[in-house]
Formats: structure tokens, sequence, C-alpha cells
């Protein structure tokens, strides 16, 4: 056994209940599946359509992998004059089956053991044909991510449809973390069990057999490096993590198109998968296990869905193109490599400026990392941004793909716990704009505030995006429609294009009306002022009225003429 398993074992096999932190890959998940069997054995829960254990993990792949384990496990159980008598397991997930069908196979497979998702788990239990009062023991798997506000209110529905005379034990790399939530699962007087590695004078956070340094780069040098890494890959598999799942989908679809054409290039026979939480589940499931089993040397770019438990086969190198928004997830991902005592690799790419101080922060946090060596660059850098203008430019949705990416990218950086580190103030939003590809910076608030963004957000001046086509007809036809619909509400609204000395014209017609106006109340008074004693006109001012109406007729038809005239000069 490893040390957390010989710790823990025995004390979760007492009825006790237990609180356990260990490195990643240190052998929890046998820490609790030996226990949760024994446990349901010792109480002959094992009669058909009696619920003896639950184990909870935050994601659908680790789910997976412990049922996986425990069926592996269940099979060396001796035989039974019954099979009533036999343990058997199911699978909660969403994605694959509905809950109505997790029911019926509840029914007729009838399993002592569920392991599952948070979600599906909740609305399984809440079916008034499932039964759970018999529970012997819950398992938390992650429990510090279980127990974070992503998932308190379904965890604590959970809890409420369990009984509280229970056995319970937390697993994490990172479990003190959510020690102060600790009595809302409902545990009485735990016992914590704290497996330390070290070298003997100082203790750290992740497995003494894994080696991590750090490299600090400028914004569009971060993928020519990661290719550097490709190339130089001394083991079958790899791991590269992104911030967001724009993200990778956008440098999938690139890498996978670049990769055979960079003659510089020595990765073009790696097999790249993509691996993100906005995949249905039967193409993660299909992703995840070709990644597995493939025997080629491949590398598997992903999100932190892929962070938390998942114990893959020969990945002994890690590569974060970013830090994670929060410390602990630094120590998850770092984890799927130097798993069982194998020695792996981990490499982090900061951007220059404030985030130099990361390293810092992760030193308190007892993970020792040293720069890596300075490698040049510069041939594989020109001819990867060569490669990507050309791709980008060869179809728009190829640059709606990069904005979506990029814009994603942002929104994660201004959500970074670390705010005294990543300042959105010191946001380099041209160089990730050029690292991504971008013809034009999107429209976004938080460009608002930004300094030294060119005129409009153009980063190259010589594309005219109306000519910029879609390849799809579909999407190029509907594009050209939107224009048209445009230029007429334009129109509609604004009138024809006015000519380009309109605004003298106006003046010049407002003046012309003004004084004609004053001529006419300076007029109308003195004829006002010619009148007899008796109230009557004289024969003057009869004349003067003549004149006056005169007068008016011949300013309206020389208005007229010079209005006519000036429309024809114009």
């Amino acid at each position: 056994m490893t040390p957390v398993q010989a710790s823990t074992i025995p004390l979760f096999c007492s009825n006790k209940d237990v609180v356990v932190e260990a490195v990643t890959g240190s052998g929890k998940t046998i820490s609790f599946l030996i226990p949760t069997i024994e446990i349901i054995l010792r109480a002959g829960s094992t009669s058909r359509g009696r619920l003896g254990g639950i184990i909870v993990a935050p994601t659908r792949e680790l789910a997976s992998q412990i049922y996986a384990v425990l069926n592996s496990v269940l099979e060396f159980q001796p035989t039974q004059p019954t099979e009533s008598t036999i343990l058997k397991a199911q699978l909660l997930i969403g994605g694959s089956a509905t809950v109505a069908s997790d029911v019926q196979k509840f029914f007729t497979d009838s399993p002592q053991i569920i392991v599952g998702t948070p979600g599906r788990l909740l609305e399984f239990l809440g079916s008034p044909h499932v039964q759970s009062s018999g529970l012997e023991v819950l398992v938390l798997d992650e429990a510090d991510r279980l127990l974070d506000l992503g998932f308190d209110k379904t965890i604590s529905g959970i809890l409420r449809c369990l009984p509280k005379q229970r056995r319970t034990g937390l697993f994490s790399a990172t479990v003190t973390s959510a020690v102060g939530e600790l009595v809302r699962v409902g545990l009485r007087n735990p016992i914590k069990i704290i497996v330390k590695v070290g070298d003997g004078e100082r203790e750290q956070k992740v497995p003494t057999t894994l080696s991590i340094s750090y490299s600090v780069l400028t914004p569009d040098s971060k993928i020519p490096s990661l290719i550097h890494k490709i190339n130089t890959l001394k083991y079958k598999k790899a791991i590269v993590y992104f911030p967001t799942c724009a993200s990778v989908v956008f440098f999938y679809t690139l890498l996978r198109s670049i990769l055979p054409k960079l003659q510089s290039s020595k990765s073009a026979d790696a097999q790249v998968f993509s691996l993100h939480g906005k995949l249905p589940q039967g193409p993660r499931t299909k992703t995840l296990n070709s990644f597995i089993n493939t025997m080629k040397k491949s590398v598997l770019l992903t999100t932190d869905v892929a962070a938390r438990g998942l114990d893959i086969p020969e990945v002994d190198v890690v590569i974060q193109i970013d830090p994670p928004y929060e410390a602990d997830m630094f120590l998850h991902r770092a984890g799927r490599a130097a798993r069982a005592g194998r020695y792996g690799e981990g490499y982090l790419f900061l951007t220059k400026g404030r985030e130099e101080g990361y390293v810092d922060l992760m030193e308190v946090k007892k993970v020792r990392m040293h720069e890596a060596h300075e490698i040049e660059l510069s041939g594989l850098k020109a001819e990867f941004h060569t490669y990507l203008r050309d791709w980008i430019l060869d179809s728009r949705e190829k640059h709606d793909m990069a904005v979506k990416a990029y814009v994603s990218y942002v929104r994660f950086y201004t959500k970074h716990t670390m705010t005294s580190i990543f300042r959105m103030n010191e946001f380099d939003f041209v160089g990730f704009g050029r690292a991504y590809g971008l013809l034009r910076l999107p429209s976004m608030p938080e460009l608002k505030s930004a300094q030294n963004i060119p005129e409009n957000g153009w980063l190259t001046k010589d594309i005219d995006m109306d000519a910029y086509k879609y390849k799809d007809p579909q999407r190029e036809r509907a594009r050209q429609e939107e224009l048209s619909n445009r230029a007429a509400k334009s129109a509609a609204k604004h009138g024809p294009p006015k000519p380009a000395n309109k605004s003298w014209s106006e003046q010049s017609e407002r003046r012309e009306r003004r004084e004609h106006r004053r001529e006419m109340k300076r007029t109308k008074k003195e004829s006002k002022a010619v009148v007899t004693e008796n109230g009557e006109s004289s024969s003057d001012n009869e004349e003067m009225e003549e004149d006056w109406k005169t007068l008016i007729a011949d300013r309206k038809k020389k208005r007229k003429a010079n209005i006519s005239e000036m429309a024809f000069d114009l």
C-alpha cells in the first residue's frame, strides 16, 4: 500500500469519518473504495435494491474513472451461493441517459454502490422510487471542489436526501481549503489524515518526482513555444491546459492545420486531441478513450475539466499556457504527470510583466519552480505567424473563431482571483490580439479604458472586411443580406447622402430667411404708422399697402429663383 492507503483504510474501515489530503497520484481512490466495500459487506447491505454507498465526483470523466476502478476491484469478490449477495455498482452521469432510465436500471440491476456527478445524483435521489434511508457510507472525491460555491446547492440537496447516521469520507489533494465547510457535510469527530512529501528539509505540495519549470514570454511567443515543446517531446503523451473552451477549439483547429506545414516543426506526426466542457458527452468520452488508448505520440488540448483526478497512463508532460484562475488548480493540473512514482515534467508559460510574481506566490503554496533555459525561437515564431495570417485570411469563419477565443480569454483574465498579479490595467490587448491572429480588435467594454489601442482597433490596414468572405455559402449569403439591410436602414434613417457643402448652403438659406423676416416686420411697422386721425387710411396709405403687397410678391419670386440657382450650382 502507498502511505495514504496505509493510513486511511484501517481508520475508515473502523467506522471513523475521515478527511484525507494527499498529493496527486498517491492512491487516494483505493483508499476509499476498499473501505466502502468493507463497510457495506459488514453491515449486510447487500440485498437487492438496498443502496449502501454513494461516491460523488465533480466531473463525468472522474466519475467514469472511479466506476471503472471499482468494477476492477469487484471482480475479485468471492463467488457467493446466491447472486443477490454479490456487490454491484452503477454509474450516474449526465449526457448519456435520462434520469428515468437510470432509475429503471437501478431497479433492474439492484446495485449497492452508486458513483455519479452531483447534478444527476440529486435528480436520481429525488425520485420517489429511490430509497436511501439505509445508506452506510458517503464519499466526496475532490471534496474542496464539491464544497465550493459552484456545487453548493446541489451538494446540500444530496445531503438532505441521506440519513445522518452514516460514515463520511472527504478526499482531495487540497482539501484544507474547504475545512470551513466540513460541518455542513455532517462529519462527526472526523480524523484528519495528511500525507506530506518533501526532500527531508522542506514540504511540498506536488510529488517529488515532478519537475516544474516556467518561461516568461511575450503573448505572441506562447504558441511557438508550445510547438517547440511538442517538437522536443521525450515522452509519448502530453496534456496542454488552456483557460477557456473557445481557446481549446481555436488552437486545436489551428494546430491540426498548421503543424504539418511548418518546415521547422518535427511534430507533424503527433496526434492532437481536444477535450472541454462544452463537448457533448459522447464525443468527450470518445476523445478521452482515444487519447488513453493511442500508442502514438499525442497531445491533448483541454481545460480544467481534465484537471482533477484523471489518471491517464503514459502522460509525463503537462504544459500550462496560462496560470489557472485559482492557485489550487495549478496543483491539480500539474498532478496529471508523475503519478504513482513515475517521473514527470511540468511547464508554465507566464506573460512578461507582473505575472512573474506568480512564481513567488506558488513558493508560498509550497510549489517550487525553476526558470527554464531561454531558447531562440525567432525563426519558428516568424514562420508560425506567417502561416497564422494566411490561415486566418483563408475564410471569415476562422477569424470569427479567433475573435470568440480572444474575447473569452479577456473575460477569463478579468475574473482571475489573484488580482494583485493579474491586473487588467496592464493587460496587453494588442499583443494578445496578434497572438490570436486578429485583423481587428472586437468591440468590448474592457477596451474602453485601455491604452495604446490602434485607431478603430485595426491591427492590419490592408484588409477590406466587406470583401472578407465566408467559405460556407449559406453564411456568406446571410452576411450579404445583412450588409444590404444595414445600408437600407441607414439610408431610410439619414436620407440620401448629403453633398459635401450642404452644411454651408443650409447656413446661407437660414441667414436669408432671417433677413427677409426682419425686413417684412420693419415695412409692416412703417405702414401702420401712416394713419389718419379718424382711423381711416389715407390715399398715401393705400398706395403703401399696394407697394407692400408688390414687395412681398417680388421677395418670394426672388427667393425661389435664388434657391433654384443654388440647387443647380450644387
